[in-house]
This record gives structure tokens, sequence and C-alpha cells, in this order.
């Protein structure tokens, strides 16, 4: 994969993660986010984007403050 797919990728999961957790209701909606959210982190990793791997952690770790 390319940095531009990975990081196109990493784009796409973050903003699914953020809308599943702002458009759903139940206890659901954190599993969810936090599954697309822990692929962004991966791709992320994969493809060495230091910046995008932040950005990832920080969203996962803010589920976890909640």
């Amino acid at each position: 994969m390319s940095e531009y797919e990975a990081r196109r990728r990493v784009r796409q999961l973050l903003l699914s993660g953020d809308n599943t957790l702002k458009n759903r209701a139940g206890d659901e909606r954190v599993a969810r986010a936090r599954s697309r959210y822990e692929d962004a982190l991966a791709v992320a990793r994969e493809a060495d984007l230091d910046d995008a791997v932040v950005f990832a952690q920080h969203r996962l770790d803010a589920l976890d403050r909640d």
C-alpha cells in the first residue's frame, strides 16, 4: 500500500469511528468506534506514518477516559 493510500485509509477509518460515536446510540457504538480506531492504528503503524499513529492513539486514549 502506498503512503497516499495508507493515509487515505487511516483518515477514512478515523472519520468512521468519529461518526459512529456521534450518530449511534448504545454501548455498541464505543466498541465499533474502538475497532475502527484500532484498525487505523494498525494501518498507520504498518505504513510508518508516525503522525497518523498519534491521531489514532489519541482517539483510543479518549475512549478510555470516557
